[in-house]
């Protein structure tokens, strides 16, 4: 029987000029002062902040990005998974294919990765807002002369007249749900090169002694990129998405932040850091301790311990000749891992928790924003910044728990079993609490919030003749009630004072002022205590909820929990399998993580997300959108005890591969 064909694994053999620093062949002398290991590991450094800023800044635009083009929160989920469905097709090819010039690989992943952002902000730009968008009603409302008030004359079908509805003036929805799909597809095609090549690359370039120094810089530049994107969406979620200054505050719900500016900083960094990367040589020249000979043949000549000569040439110093890999090895390999049930057991603890982690990452800012009615830009840094810095810390103590106490397989498996209950726990525990959850008159008044004409509602005895599903909120604040609409209030107009909007003659809220803002219109002050008792003002009325602290907290905790195991779970892992199957298992487990975990877990969460809306964004031609307000108590539920669910099976996983394992111990 004929064998089968190997695959020679990219066997590169560097020239000259392969091991020097150029630009597209251009290799001046003082560019050989970047041939450097220290000047690699900088521009390594930067390349791993800019593909892990998206960590925490796609998730803390979500909201933003959701209401600026009507998209569900499924949909959402699904553009986010698109860069896990590239990175399973590439991480293949690249780790297969990706073993010549190694930095060059990188350059051209990085570009990758710069493009994918760019394209994620270019949607803003592509698709402005048109006449039947759901944003129309907002921006009009902050253009004073085209806010809807109460008026018994209006025309009704005047509202309408003109608009014809159809695929080609709706908001279009598909086209910024493509754009933004496609540019994390791209993003995903590029993000899983740089952690495929740059370890090896490292580690064929650094002396022993400096080994972890190094890998521990690589993943720190991956952990420290959440933190820039945390610090870009605290400042870019405190600026409109126009730039302009609406009426409303950043914790209103029809908040919009300028989403759009941080994938393009962050595509304008990737793309730099491409081009400075890819000047680097296929291999670092170390510096001998002393300086060499070089005879006429192109080799070095040092005397070893015993006053020898030693002859190498420079290409064998600075470059590794990867081994070739048979493509009859893989089906063998995969039947081996496939009888190994500790190994599979282990599998689908990694699963679940990968499923628990990207679910509950992908819309943690929404929740916090929806629920305790905080400004994104302030969930940035109080309520996503201790959460980023808890898994860091999480995984920093578990490394140094498992390397003090020097913990066997089974030690290791009861840590893991421990901090998927202890993490399961801290999810159910913060389905208590909750805030009081916002009555919105002409929203939960009405049995049909979308169409009120049969409604026995203030806004309808007083004929007031108020759009459907419109959504611009002000607020009574003597009695703390919100009104769905000015128009619903009873307001038939507005006033500034001191760059404040005050609505006027409001019949249907107790609190209406206008007589008295006529009496106050020649003075230059109006007391605290006249605006607390007697104004409404645009905007979902303030709560007040003590418990945005607490849950910040336990979140922490729970991500602390979720990073102490990892590096006592690498070690297991290991363990459980053969020597020459580590790197195959290292692979499909990363597969299998993403595939099964990291890829459904938005979309499911999503849709059980959009479950909870009690108010849609509707346009003028009834298409629906985003969700405007949420059932607080159905959203805290659903979100927290799917997450605690799978958290508490991957402890009854983690007790199973304990138990296997109970007779385990570590190599020496």
């Amino acid at each position: 029987m004929a064998e089968a064909p190997s695959l020679p694994v990219a066997v590169f053999s560097p020239t000259k000029g392969s091991l020097s620093c150029n630009i597209f062949g251009w290799a001046p002398r003082w560019l050989q002062v970047f041939n450097d290991l220290r000047a690699f590991m900088v521009c390594f450094f930067c390349l791993s902040i800019f593909r892990g800023i998206t960590i925490s800044y796609f998730a803390s635009m979500v909201p933003s990005m959701e209401k600026r083009f009507g998209l569900s929160s499924q949909s959402i989920g699904t553009v986010n998974a698109m860069s896990d469905v590239s990175g399973l097709l590439s991480a293949v090819l690249v780790a297969h294919f990706g073993g010549g010039h190694r930095p060059r690989w990188i350059a051209g992943s990085s570009l990758l990765v710069g493009i994918g952002y760019l394209l994620m902000s270019a949607p803003e730009i592509i698709f402005p807002p048109n006449p039947t968008s759901i944003l129309a009603s907002v921006m009009a409302t902050s253009s004073d002369e085209n806010e809807p008030f109460c008026d018994a004359n209006r025309n009704e079908s005047s509202q309408t007249a003109g608009l014809v509805c159809g695929e080609e003036t709706t908001d279009g929805r598909g086209g910024p749900l493509l754009v933004l799909g496609l540019g994390q597809f791209v993003f995903g095609l590029g993000a899983m090169t740089a952690p495929i090549l740059g370890m090896p690359f490292l580690d064929d370039n650094v002396k022993r002694r400096n080994a972890p120094l190094y890998f521990a810089l690589a993943f720190v530049g991956l952990n420290f990129g959440p933190l820039v994107g945390t610090g870009l969406s605290a400042a870019f979620n405190a600026i409109y998405f126009d730039l302009s200054k609406p009426d409303f505050q950043p914790s209103d719900p029809r908040w919009i932040s300028a989403w759009y500016l941080g994938f393009a900083v962050a595509g304008v960094g990737s793309i730099v850091m491409a081009v400075i990367m890819s000047c680097f040589p296929s291999a670092l020249t170390k510096k001998p301790r002393r300086k060499p000979s070089l005879n006429g043949n192109g080799l070095t000549v040092q005397k070893d311990l015993s006053g020898r000569e030693r002859k190498t040439h420079l290409a064998e110093r600075t470059a590794v000749v990867p081994q070739t890999i048979t493509v009859k090895d893989l089906p063998v390999n995969l039947r081996r891992l496939s009888r190994n049930s500790t190994y599979l057991m282990k599998v689908l603890g990694q699963i679940l928790s990968a499923f628990a982690l990207s679910g509950y990452i992908s819309f943690n800012v929404k929740f916090m924003k929806e629920q305790y009615r905080v400004p994104q830009s302030t969930i940035s840094i109080a309520g996503v910044l201790p959460m980023v810095l808890g898994m860091m810390i999480g995984v920093g103590l578990g490394s140094m728990f498992v390397r003090h106490f020097k913990l066997s397989p089974r030690g290791i498996g009861y840590v893991m079993a421990a901090c998927s209950f202890l993490g399961a726990t801290c999810f159910f525990s913060v389905t208590g609490l909750g805030c009081s959850q916002d009555h919105i008159i002409g929203v939960d008044d009405v049995a049909e919030p979308y169409n009120t004409t049969s409604a026995d509602v203030c806004m309808r005895k007083n004929d007031c003749k108020c759009q459907n599903a419109h959504f611009n909120p002000v607020c009574d604040t003597g009695r703390g009630r919100t009104y769905v609409s000015a128009c619903a209030a009873g307001c038939s107009s507005s006033n500034r004072r001191n760059g404040t909007k005050y609505y006027l003659d409001c019949v249907c809220a107790i609190g209406d002022v206008g007589s008295l803002f006529g009496e106050l219109e020649n003075t230059t002050w109006v007391t605290a205590d006249v605006l607390a008792t007697s104004v409404v003002l645009s905007g979902v009325c303030p709560k007040q909820c003590s418990n945005f602290p607490i849950y910040v907290a336990l979140m922490s905790l729970a991500m602390v929990c979720m990073g102490f195991p990892t590096a006592g779970a690498v070690m297991l892992q290991f363990r459980i399998v053969d020597k020459d199957l580590k790197s195959l298992v290292n692979g499909l487990s990363t597969f299998a993580m993403s595939a099964l975990g990291m890829l459904p877990a938005p979309i499911l969460l999503g849709w059980l997300i959009d479950s909870s809306c009690r108010f849609w964004q509707t346009d003028s031609c009834g298409t629906r959108g985003a969700c405007w307000i949420y059932n607080a108590d159905e959203f805290r539920w659903k979100f927290h005890a799917i997450v605690g669910a799978v958290r508490l099976i991957n402890c009854l996983t983690d007790l199973t591969v304990t138990y296997k394992v109970r007779y385990l111990a570590f190599r020496a």
